[in-house]
């Protein structure tokens, strides 16, 4: 009997301590989320900065860097919208459905950060 009462309050401690874990995981994949989409606005702002910089330069600097430059901006942007929209879809359909957001939201603060990184790269 005393053997039956600890194990039933392990298993009771283990199911709190779950519970705050997940509670923990779950604020952690809301903030994530949230900067991955402060990242998406910070894209915007390097890629068409990267663009600017691209159509203005004299045309004694070699063609291929300017046209580079353009591509990779725009590349990465469109590919920096279609990651924002996926994260926005997942968000809403893992909330419905009380799985974790976790795992998906450190993959789109991932993708955001090397898609800035990569116009970073390219253009300045």
């Amino acid at each position: 009997l005393a053997r039956r009462s600890l194990l039933g309050n392990t298993q009771g401690m283990t199911s709190g301590a779950d519970r705050i874990l997940n509670e923990r995981h779950e604020v952690l994949g809301v903030v994530l989320f949230v900067f991955a989409g402060c990242g998406f606005l910070v894209l915007c702002l390097v890629a068409g900065m990267a663009t600017i910089m691209a159509a203005q330069v004299p045309a004694t600097v070699p063609v291929a860097w300017k046209g580079q430059g353009l591509l990779v901006a725009a590349v990465a942007w469109w590919t920096g919208l279609v990651v924002a929209l996926a994260g926005v879809a997942v968000w809403i359909l893992r909330a419905k459905s009380k799985r974790s957001l976790l795992p998906w939201a450190i993959v789109d603060f991932a993708l955001m950060v090397l898609l800035i990184a990569v116009v970073g790269f390219f253009a300045f």
